[in-house]
């Protein structure tokens, strides 16, 4: 059986995971949790993020290595996993050479998706809070400095 949150949406843990017990989860965190083992390395994201993106087509290992700019090594390191855990899938030999695309039907990838929209419009929201401190720091500096200027074209 497979929880969902008050939003009907499958707890990313119990589908990435479903055959790690209790006692793992509570045990020892450091390598043993569903998302150390999916994401295992920032190369993990930075292709699930250019699947994301593209998630349309599929790619050969060298074209996945050309559009993140991971070597090519890299990509052949973790594309193993993320089709272990259903995330990519082979979707058809050219040659001799493997596609792969992003398993876009899989629950755990709808949910990486909307977590990916959700960190975006976080990331949005923060660059317009930011950029309107600036400007409200810039209107500050400027009434600063045109009060100074008052002062001095009074004296």
């Amino acid at each position: 059986m497979v929880a969902t949150d008050k939003y009907g949406l499958m707890k990313l843990l119990d589908v990435l995971n479903a055959e790690t017990t209790n006692a793992q989860l509570h045990g020892n965190m450091g390598d043993s949790g569903a998302l150390y083992k999916v994401f295992s390395s920032g190369a993990v994201a930075q292709i699930l993020d250019f699947f994301l993106d593209h998630k349309d087509f599929d790619y050969s290992p060298g074209e996945i290595s050309n559009k993140t700019g991971l070597a090519l090594k890299t990509i052949f390191r973790e594309i193993p996993h993320l089709t272990r855990y259903q995330l990519v899938s082979n979707s058809r030999k050219i040659g001799k050479v493997n596609m792969y695309k992003l398993n876009s039907h899989f629950g755990p990838v709808l949910l990486l998706e909307k977590l990916a929209i959700e960190l975006s419009k976080l990331n949005i929201n923060s660059d317009q809070d930011e950029e309107l401190t600036h400007i409200g720091e810039s209107k500050n500096e400027n009434k600063v400095a045109n009060s100074d200027l008052n002062e001095n074209v009074l004296q």
